[in-house]
């Protein structure tokens, strides 16, 4: 029925339901539920999503644009070796006037629309902007990326990429050969072996600098301090709750 008009996606006022302003009651007052079955209450705790992490902002070179990320892994924060950014994120739109394999890539993901649960499965695919985002803690620069599977409407719109340690992240770094540095250790003490997948169980730090032999706990909390230290960091509560949109509402 729509006649095999092209369908792309676009911005457009809508009404909001802003339910995210009591995402703390709706998840503490799930206790009060007395006669709610648990499997539903488990539900609701895994709509709502509280998670704890820290917001970090990476400076971008030969810019006074930045970058701001969320991660509740900062204990892997110096395996980040690349940033990815959606393709509706501000410095993708500005990269993509003078880049036109980034502007084509940008016009795909604006006529592909991708359910949050395919977002596991789906093929990861990018392009680097040709900017690089400077490690607040090393001063390394680092590549920025766009990536297909990173969406404006969660979080800021950009993630930072520990390819070592998460499997995602992995993928996408073996696709495109992009750097993976191991910095937490197996159970055992060993080194990990990357070369077929991530290792992303928790663990000892290593290859980190002053952070090395940090179990998770105290590398959180010593990679939190040290970047709200910097200016460049803040312990932050986020859920993965969105506020309800309800304009097509019947």
């Amino acid at each position: 029925w729509r006649c095999d008009t092209k369908v792309e996606r676009k911005e457009i006022p809508q009404w909001f339901i802003k339910i995210t302003a009591y995402a703390d009651e709706l998840l503490n007052d799930l206790d009060k539920l007395d006669h709610w079955p648990d499997t539903v209450k488990t539900m609701q705790r895994n709509w709502i999503g509280r998670s704890e992490g820290v917001e970090i902002t990476f400076d971008v070179q030969n810019s006074d644009e930045k970058l701001t990320v969320y991660t509740t892994r900062p204990d892997t924060f110096m395996g980040v070796t690349y940033l990815a950014v959606a393709a509706g994120h501000p410095l993708a739109q500005q990269a993509a006037q003078s880049n036109p394999e980034l502007a084509s890539f940008i016009d795909e993901c604006r006529n592909t629309k991708v359910a949050e649960a395919e977002m596991a499965t789906m093929e990861k695919k990018g392009v680097d902007t040709g900017l690089k985002a400077i490690h607040p803690l090393t001063g390394e620069a680092i590549p920025v990326w766009t990536a297909n599977f990173v969406l404006m409407e969660y979080g800021t719109g950009a993630v930072m990429a520990v390819p070592g340690h998460d499997q995602r992240d992995y993928e996408f770094a073996s696709k495109y050969q992009l750097n993976i540095k191991p910095v937490i250790l197996n159970a055992d003490g060993s080194e990990p072996d990357l070369s077929t997948q991530a290792l992303t169980e928790k663990g000892v730090l290593f290859n980190s600098g002053e952070f090395d032999g940090l179990d998770f706990n105290a590398a959180f909390n010593a990679i939190a301090d040290k970047l709200a230290e910097k200016g460049v960091g803040e312990r932050k509560v986020n859920f993965r709750l969105r506020d309800w949109g309800v304009s097509r509402q019947r």
